[in-house]
């Protein structure tokens, strides 16, 4: 009796994590990744008289890891920053900000069963949004304006699992090819960095 006992529940605990364990696992190598960024980037329009178009920012990414490759999309609001410009005898207050959004792909190396480093890129379109209003010789309101432009963001994630949660941060170059918005400036080249939190699955 004390040994049928045992045998069933081994049995028991066998089938329970077999069950658990296939829950854990039931995309097999592949994991979702959802989670929200928050995070600074420094100006790409250095020198022109312009404020910071980029400065804090929040978004959010998802993405699927297959095998170490990773492929996912992102979106970034910066809020992006206000300062006033002198022109000859006039004085505007001119505001920036930027949405942008786009794709990512790189592969991860995992380190400890809880920490993935994963060098990636991500591509897509950044639309830089402008106002302006003030007064001088001739009142002025230049209303809004946008322009969008080509982004590439190279940089390197790291990541630690907590269970089904994960938190981390990324550093990236983040570069505007074809970015014009200051006349006389061509760095379009600026560096970005964020913490990230979500979900893994």
């Amino acid at each position: 009796m004390r040994t049928a006992s045992i045998v069933a529940a081994a049995f028991a605990f066998g089938v329970g994590s077999f069950a658990m364990t296939r829950d854990a696992h039931a995309l097999g190598p592949i994991d979702v990744e959802i989670g929200a960024k928050a995070g600074v980037a420094t100006t790409p329009i250095k020198d022109s008289g312009f404020p910071n178009p980029l400065g804090f920012g929040i978004g959010a990414r998802g993405g699927v890891a297959f095998l170490g490759f990773y492929g996912g999309v992102q979106l970034m609001y910066y809020f992006g920053g206000s300062d006033e410009v002198g022109a000859g005898d006039q004085s505007f207050k001119v505001s920036l900000h930027t949405f942008m959004y786009g794709v990512e792909a790189g592969y991860g190396f995992t380190l400890l069963d809880i920490l993935t480093i994963r060098p990636q890129v991500g591509v897509g379109n950044a639309t830089f949004s402008s106002s302006a209003s003030g007064a001088g010789a001739v009142d002025f309101n230049a209303g809004g304006y946008s322009k969008s432009n080509l982004y590439i963001e190279p940089g390197v994630t790291g990541l630690i699992s907590l269970g089904g949660f994960f938190v981390g941060a990324d550093a990236n170059l983040l570069w505007f090819p074809g970015l014009d918005w200051a006349p006389n400036d061509s760095a379009k080249l600026c560096f970005s960095l964020h913490g990230q939190v979500g979900f893994k699955f």
